[in-house]
Parts: structure tokens; sequence; C-alpha cells
């Protein structure tokens, strides 16, 4: 869009300046939708691979993938909000200042300090949008998402093996093979296994189960069998029958203590002192504080020079952004260890960016203050 209209008087009219205001929101909305829609799908393919590894391995129900991804998209979001919003304040602002766009408008009075306003009228209900998803629809679905995990891993239990068919585990440690399956019962097990010694292990079994021990890895237990263990090329094998063996075939998950507490509604956050409470309410705030006061900084980051490169500004904001999500990710770990009271908080983070979105402010409108008054001086020294 080009501005082609002429001014009158120094100052645009409200009428003017509600048209740019549309403008402005209209188009930094819409490559806030594309740079979120870019952002979730490049995250969602990491996290689909993940699943599509863990079903191939056996440890998830194949059935289940689709909702788990749908859910991870949710929390995704909110996360990845904030950096849409400011990515696409400078892709934004950076074009219409590199095409005098934003010249055109200054002399129509619609100056940078009246861009805010366009702003601002974006970020706010970003900002409510970004609450509501990080206050009440996360918790619900992160409860759901667990939920769908613990089921997949249950039916994934059963159809882990197939009869008839060979599979490795544990990178390739232990090749099963079972003959039949019975339900949740195992018949004609063989499992060929590497030792850490460098030994081969043949266990036989004529039934089997699969069992979860209480740090969550898998068993099987057999019933009935020989085992066969020595070193390939030597003739020294030890032979063994036994009436019940357990062989681990899946390592425990890691701990999931953090998982739990994304689940807590908002209402039991905000009566407890725990630091690991305390910081997941802070994190649940995050995010629309993030888009507010990136709101203060983006539009002043984004004044590029008509002959400036393209990219050079926006190099600079993500990088600003990744200092910001990372002080804020030391911030929720001090927080959560009781490293930093409760009252501060991640709002040291806040405030340090804060400063900075006020030393940008004073930077450029001061300087800009000051030319003018140098100029008023000028010609009022003028020699008539």
């Amino acid at each position: 869009m080009t501005w082609s209209y002429s001014c009158q008087r120094r100052g645009a009219s409200s009428g003017v300046s509600s048209i740019i205001d549309r403008y402005l929101i209209r188009e930094i909305a819409l490559t806030l939708l594309a740079i979120t829609l870019a952002l979730l799908a490049m995250v969602l393919s990491h996290r689909l691979a993940n699943y599509l590894s863990r079903a191939a391995s056996g440890l998830l129900a194949r059935d289940s993938i689709l909702p788990l991804i749908g859910l991870q998209a949710i929390h995704f979001l909110v996360v990845l909000i904030p950096l849409a919003f400011l990515l696409s304040i400078m892709l934004t602002l950076g074009r219409l200042y590199r095409d005098h766009e934003m010249t055109a408008l200054a002399a129509c009075g619609y100056g940078p300090l009246s861009v805010y306003r366009a702003v601002l009228l974006l970020a706010a209900p970003l900002a409510l949008a970004s609450g509501v998803l990080s206050f009440v629809v996360v918790p619900a679905t992160m409860e759901l998402r667990f939920e769908i995990l613990a089921k997949a891993r249950q039916e994934a239990e059963i159809s882990m093996f197939a009869p008839g068919t060979f599979r490795e585990v544990l990178n390739g440690r232990h090749v099963i093979y079972v003959g039949a399956l019975d339900e949740r019962e195992l018949r004609d097990v063989f499992i060929r296994s590497r030792e850490p010694d460098g030994a081969i292990s043949i266990t036989t079994g004529e039934r089997g189960r699969q069992n979860l021990d209480e740090d969550g890895a898998r068993h099987i237990v057999l019933d009935h069998g020989y085992r066969y263990r020595g070193t390939p090329g030597r003739s020294d094998y030890e032979i063994l029958r036994f009436e019940r063996a357990t062989l681990r075939v899946e390592t425990a998950p890691p701990p999931q203590d953090w998982q739990h507490r994304e689940t807590l509604p908002t209402r039991q956050l905000l009566g407890s002192s725990e630091p690991r409470h305390v910081a997941e309410l802070q994190m649940r705030l995050n995010g629309p504080v993030q888009v507010l006061i990136i709101a203060l900084w983006a539009p002043l980051l984004a004044r590029a020079q008509p002959r400036e490169g393209r990219y050079g500004r926006i190099v600079a904001a993500a990088l600003i952004y990744a200092i910001y999500f990372n002080l804020v990710g030391v911030g929720e770990s001090w927080l959560s260890h009781g490293t930093v009271d409760a009252a501060l908080g991640l709002w040291w983070v806040h405030g340090l960016f804060l400063l900075f979105g006020a030393g940008l402010l004073l930077h450029h409108y001061a300087g800009d203050w000051n030319r003018r008054l140098f100029r008023r001086a000028s010609r009022r020294t003028k020699p008539a």
C-alpha cells in the first residue's frame, strides 16, 4: 500500500488516523498469524518425529499421536506468541520505514509515537488471549495430555510385541521374539541380549508378561525357561534353567514432577507459597507480560533507515528475545529452587527489558526533540 494523499495542515485528522491504525493493525496481525503458524509447524514437526519414534519403538500407541500433537500445539502457542508478535512488528514496520511510507505518514502528523496506538490496540487483546490460554486452557489441556500419554503407554504395553516378529529394544541391546500373544500373556518368548562385557545371552521362556516397576521401567517376566550366556568364538557357555526370570527391556522415564504443576488450576496456585507453584504461576503470567513489554521496544527497534539491510534489525531483535527467553528460564529455575524470593520472582527480568525499552524511547525521542530545538534555534538566529 502506498500513501498518495496530501495534508493541508500539520497533523492528520482523526479519520485518517483511524484508517492508518486499522491498516497497521491488519498488516501486523496478518504477519503475526503467518509467523505463528510457521513457528508452530516447525516445533510440532519435531514433536511429531519424537512421537513417531516412540510409537515405532512400541513405547506409545499410534492412535494417540494426533490428539497429543493437537494438545501440544496449544501449549506451544503460549510460548510462541511473544516471539511471533516481535517478529511481526519488526517485519511490518521495518518494511514501512524502508519504503519511506513512515516518512509520508510523519509528514501528515502520524509520527512514530502514533504507531504505538496501533501496536497497543493489537497488543492488549493479544496479551488477554495469551493470559486466557496460560491460566485456563493450558492447565486443562495438559491434564488431558498426561491422561492420554498414560493410556497410550498402557496400550503400548500390549501392542509392543507383535506375534511372529522380531523387535529391537533399548537401541538394539535386546532382540525379542514372541510366538503368540494371549491377551496380556506372552507365549514362546525368545530374547537375545548384548551384555556390557561383550557377552551374548539368549533367554527363552514358555510364557511371560510385561510389567512396570515403581520407577516406570518396563520388564518382561518369564516363566519356565532357559538362559544361555557366553562370548562368541568361545565354547564356555553357561546354561541356566529357571522357574522365573525378570529382564528389563526399557529404561525408566525421567522424573515428571515438574509436569504435574502444569495441570494445577490457577486458583490453587494463587493460594500456595511452595516455590514450584509460585514459579508456575509467574510462568503463566510471563506470556502476557512479555507481549506488553515487547510492544514498548519493538516499534523503536524496527525504525530502519532507508538504505539499511532488510534482516539486520530482525536478527538483532531475535537475539534480544533469546536473551529475554533464557533469562526467564534462569529466573524460573531460581524461583523453583527457592533461590530468589517470591516477591522478586521473574519481575527482575521483565524490569530489565522494561528499562531497555525506556532507554530506547529516550534515545530516539530525546534525540528527535533536541534536533527540533536546534533547528528552531537556528531559524531564529539566521540573519534577515
